[in-house]
């Protein structure tokens, strides 16, 4: 009897292997058909520790150029601030100083965040970094959606687990939430008005032609 609860038990687990697998795949081939952008709003946690309200676009260019821009409008500490990350390297504009901060994406943070999300746009670069298993599935106002749990492999990314919805009829990202090791939220995100769009590589390196531009290893 104990043996075959432990078959039952192996088999289990290795179709929830086979799942979060399955749809990672699925996500990483929908995102990856053409570029795309979306609104991303919440709340997240600034290194202050005060938690403000997050909007900001998001736009990628997904395939062999895999680029992404983020450009905030809230927290307003973070108002007019930009970020491009590239799979080489990732850019942090900031509007105060009119400065470009350019370091390897190995070791690049968003400036004014406590937690990583250069990852946000790549999802095959997240699954990488993040170990991550299906929880169940949920309904929402998008319709019904795989409920994906996660901690990351190592602690440079500033969180400690992390869950995402990802819509099951268009695979994609819904919302993404991150707490840290006492479970606390440190970022509570959706993604909405996703749409397909005409982006270049061009239009997502744009900055200011005056910015100081300042180069850290």
């Amino acid at each position: 009897m104990k043996k075959l609860l432990a078959i039952a038990f192996l088999s289990l687990g290795l179709a929830m292997a086979q799942s979060i697998a399955e749809i990672t795949r699925q996500v990483q081939a929908n995102m990856e058909r053409s570029p795309w952008e979306a609104t991303v709003t919440g709340k997240v946690q600034l290194p202050d520790g005060s938690t403000q309200e997050a909007d900001f676009r998001l736009q990628v260019i997904p395939g062999k150029e895999q680029l992404a821009r983020v450009e905030f409008k809230k927290p307003a500490a973070l108002e007019g601030n930009f970020v491009v990350i590239s799979d080489k390297e990732v850019w942090n504009y900031l509007f105060l100083t009119n400065q470009l901060i350019i370091q390897p994406r190995a070791k690049a943070r968003i400036e004014g965040l406590g937690f990583n999300l250069t990852d946000l746009g790549d999802f095959e670069e997240l699954t990488q970094r993040v170990t991550l298993r299906l929880l169940g599935e949920q309904n929402t106002p998008a319709g019904p959606a795989w409920r994906i749990g996660g901690a990351p492999k190592d602690a440079s990314l500033g969180f400690a687990s992390m869950e995402i919805l990802v819509l099951k009829s268009d695979p994609r990202p819904l919302s993404i939430t991150l707490r840290d090791s006492s479970n606390k939220v440190l970022a509570d995100l959706n993604l909405t008005n996703f749409r397909r769009a005409n982006l270049t590589p061009q239009t997502l390196r744009k900055r200011p032609a005056d910015a100081e531009v300042l180069r850290r290893n």
